[in-house]
C-alpha cells in the first residue's frame, strides 16, 4: 500500500514508498500529526519506534530519513537569524566572536550528524530497491548539503583556529591575555602585514582616539 500522507511530507521530492497499513496507522499518521505542528523532532521518535516494530518498512525508512532532514534544516534556519560570529570589517580587519564561533561550529555539527543520519536511511532503501530514482535524487541532494555544510564548518574552523596562532595570545592594546574561546576580538594587518589582534573594547578605544 503507497502511504498517502508521504505525498504531503515529501512535497518537491515526490517519494511514493510503500507501508503497510499497519504502518501507516500507528506510525505514519501519529508523525505526520507531530509534523503539522513542525514538532519534527517527535515525528522522528514516532518513526523511530515503527522502525523498531518494522525495520525494514521503505516508507517509515524515508520518513526518517526526511524528518532528519527537516530538523537539520531548521537548526539552518536558527543559524541564519543569528549574526554571524566571523565578520570583515574592511581595511583587513576580522571581528572574531569567540563564543558565538564555538557554539556556531557545534550546531554545524548537530546538522552534519542528523544529515548523516538521513542518508543512513536512505542509504538502506537503497539497498533493497537500488533503483528508486526519486530516492537516489533525494540521496544527491542531502550529500549536496552535507558537502555545503562541510565546506563552511571547515572555512569558519581554520580561521579560528589558525588566526590566534599568527597574532599570538596577547591584546595589542592592553597586553593582557585573549581567551579566543569566550571574548569577541579583532584581528588587523599592519602596513608590514603583520597581524594584530585586540580585545574588541580595546581596539574601540582606538577608533575613538583616531
Amino acid at each position: 500500500m503507497v502511504c498517502s500522507s508521504l505525498a504531503a511530507t515529501a512535497g518537491a521530492f515526490n517519494v511514493p514508498l510503500k507501508c503497510t497499513p499497519e504502518e501507516t496507522k500507528h506510525f505514519v499518521e501519529p508523525a505526520m500529526k507531530e509534523a503539522e505542528g513542525f514538532n519534527f523532532t517527535g515525528a522522528l521518535e514516532v518513526v523511530n519506534d515503527g522502525l523498531n516494530a518494522h525495520p525494514a518498512s521503505e516508507g517509515l525508512l524515508f520518513l526518517r530519513s526526511y524528518f532528519c532532514y527537516k530538523i537539520a534544516d531548521s537548526i539552518s534556519s536558527e543559524l541564519s537569524t543569528l549574526p554571524q560570529p566571523i565578520q570583515p570589517l574592511g581595511e583587513g580587519v576580522l571581528m572574531v566572536d569567540g563564543a558565538m564561533t564555538n557554539q556556531m561550529l557545534g550546531r554545524f555539527q548537530e546538522i552534519v550528524k542528523v544529515l548523516g543520519d538521513a542518508e543512513e536511511a536512505i542509504n538502506e532503501i537503497l539497498q533493497v530497491n537500488p533503483h528508486n530514482n526519486e530516492v537516489t535524487a533525494f540521496r544527491a541532494y542531502i550529500d549536496s548539503k552535507l558537502q555545503k555544510l562541510g565546506q563552511e564548518s571547515e572555512n569558519m574552523r581554520v580561521t579560528f583556529t589558525n588566526t590566534p596562532n599568527i597574532a599570538g595570545g596577547f591584546c595589542v592594546g592592553c597586553r593582557k591575555n585573549i581567551s579566543f574561546d569566550t571574548q569577541t576580538v579583532v584581528f588587523r594587518k599592519t602596513p608590514s602585514t603583520q597581524l594584530e589582534v585586540w580585545h574588541l573594547p580595546c581596539f574601540k578605544q582606538l577608533g575613538n582616539k583616531n
